[in-house]
């Protein structure tokens, strides 16, 4: 029978409860399938943006290293942890913060903190694209030794162009100098600078540079028991962010991915998991 408008009743109808709670659970099993995959997909996709971002900032080294007479980017003086483990001026263009970001093509880490301070543009942390920052990594928390955040990042100690005044200020990058590539040298004296020139390092294939660190003490379990917001790291700092384990830069400029548990349990000694052939902090052989 046709209706008023010329229309069967049946065209008039809409779908039906049983109609349309099998469509919602069909979109649901979708859902349930793609999740995942997509998941995996940005995952993956964090990882090459991370490795990336070291391959980038080996390249700052390196050009660094070509204009230096070899000599490659300054560590700091110390972790930047505590006020008497200060990083040295901020400011200073060998600064491997500075001087691979600068390399790189980048704005010097200096400048950005400036400009944060200025109010003119807010220094970059977790979710913001960066060479210094693991798109995998999340908010900063702190560890339980040395350790302060706030507003989303790490506060660490550095001071002024006289070496006078330590203030503390903004961080958040989730890469960290290796702190034994000098072979464990302590550089806390500021009259006197620990340099290093790439072709003095033996096995520079093998010589980590830097490493994707920890950015938060429960990355991994047990929770790390010391800070995580430093500027110079060893192995015991090696994160577990990209399927338990993450990335190191060596000083030949190559990327490599390793697990946790194959970094902090090698056959290397204890004082410096060095692995011949395979990963060595340590070139001096010496125990920071």
């Amino acid at each position: 029978m046709e209706t008023a408008t010329g229309r069967t009743g049946r065209g008039l109808s809409g779908f039906t409860l049983v109609e349309l709670l099998v469509a919602i659970g069909i979109i649901g099993v979708l859902v349930s399938i793609l999740l995942p995959v997509l998941g995996k997909a940005r995952r993956a996709g964090n990882r090459v943006i991370c490795m990336n971002n070291l391959r980038q900032l080996g390249v700052g080294a390196a050009g660094y290293a070509s204009d230096y007479h070899g000599v490659i980017p300054w560590e700091g003086y110390a972790e930047g942890d505590r006020q008497i483990r200060h990083v040295g001026w901020w400011g200073d263009p060998a600064q491997w913060f500075n001087a691979m970001l600068k390399y790189a093509g980048q704005t010097p880490y200096f400048d950005q903190q400036e400009a944060d301070a200025a109010g003119m543009r807010r220094l970059p942390q977790s979710g913001d694209t960066s060479l210094m920052i693991c798109p995998e990594a999340g908010p900063p928390v702190a560890g339980p030794k040395d350790d302060l955040v706030t507003d989303g990042y790490l506060m660490l100690w550095g001071c002024d162009p006289f070496y006078t005044t330590p203030d503390r200020r903004k961080t958040y990058w989730c890469y960290g100098y290796n702190t034994q590539l000098d072979a464990g040298v302590e550089d806390r004296n500021v009259g006197h600078r620990v340099t290093l020139r790439a072709t003095a390092v033996k096995g520079a294939s093998e010589a980590v540079l830097l490493v994707e660190k920890l950015m938060a003490p429960g990355e991994f379990d047990p929770p790390f028991s010391s800070g995580v917001g430093q500027g110079e790291v060893s192995w015991k700092e090696f994160t577990t962010r990209h399927d338990g384990g993450g990335f190191l830069l060596f000083l030949d400029g190559h990327v490599s991915y390793f697990k946790r548990d194959e970094v902090i349990n090698g056959p290397g000694a204890p004082d410096d998991r060095n692995q011949p052939g395979k990963i060595i902090w340590n070139p001096g052989g010496k125990s920071q």
